[in-house]
Formats: structure tokens, C-alpha cells, sequence
């Protein structure tokens, strides 16, 4: 790869920085987290549930010192913190390819100045 198409793939890679940073400066809160349908058995012999019929709970399944915790959604609040988990791993995602994108610009910034540099003359 010769200089000039190092530095186009460094424009290429800031375009897409300038796309990641819109999501990340976003003002948005958001929820740490993933909401979902828990479906389980109660563990009762006589109930319903033995025969397939599993009972259901909205809840919130996030990490916390360590460990898996989870907490029942109240119903009125169920899609507002979906969009806020949403957001969460929107974040995160973008926080990756940022942390990845940095990296293989450094690697282009290398390649650029290995190029562009040049034995002294005798």
C-alpha cells in the first residue's frame, strides 16, 4: 500500500469517527442492562405451570459486583427502560469499533511515516 492510499484510509477512518462520536455524545440516559420476558416454573406440584403453561414476568437482568442480578419491571416503565438497555448496548457497541478504529489508525500512522521516511544523504 503506497502513501497515498494510507492516507486515504485514514480519511476513511475519521469519517467514521465523526459517525461513532454523534452516537456516543448523545445526551441521552440509558440503562445498564437487558429486558426481557422471564418465563419459569413456580415449583408448586398443583400449578398450571407444571403442565407448560409457565408464568411470566418482565424484568431487568444487570450486572452488579460481580454477579447477575435481576429486578422486576413495573409495567409502565417496561419500554421506556427497553429503549434505555437499547441505548446502553448502542453506547458499548460503538465504544468497541471506536477503541478498534483508533487502533488501526495508529497502525496506519506507522505504515505512513515508515513511507514517507527516508535514509540521510551521504
Amino acid at each position: 500500500m503506497d502513501a497515498s492510499q494510507v492516507r486515504k484510509r485514514m480519511q476513511q477512518g475519521q469519517c467514521e469517527i465523526d459517525e461513532l462520536l454523534e452516537v456516543l455524545e448523545q445526551r441521552h440516559k440509558f440503562i445498564r442492562g437487558r429486558v426481557y420476558n422471564l418465563r419459569r416454573r413456580c415449583g408448586k406440584t398443583t400449578c398450571r405451570c407444571q403442565t407448560g403453561a409457565l408464568h411470566s414476568s418482565w424484568v431487568l437482568a444487570f450486572p452488579e459486583q460481580g454477579h447477575k442480578r435481576m429486578r422486576t419491571v413495573p409495567e409502565d416503565k417496561r419500554i421506556l427502560w427497553q429503549r434505555m438497555t437499547e441505548r446502553y448496548r448502542r453506547f458499548r457497541r460503538a465504544r468497541v469499533k471506536l477503541v478498534k478504529l483508533f487502533a488501526q489508525i495508529v497502525r496506519l500512522v506507522a505504515a505512513l511515516e515508515q513511507k514517507r521516511t527516508v535514509p540521510p544523504s551521504e
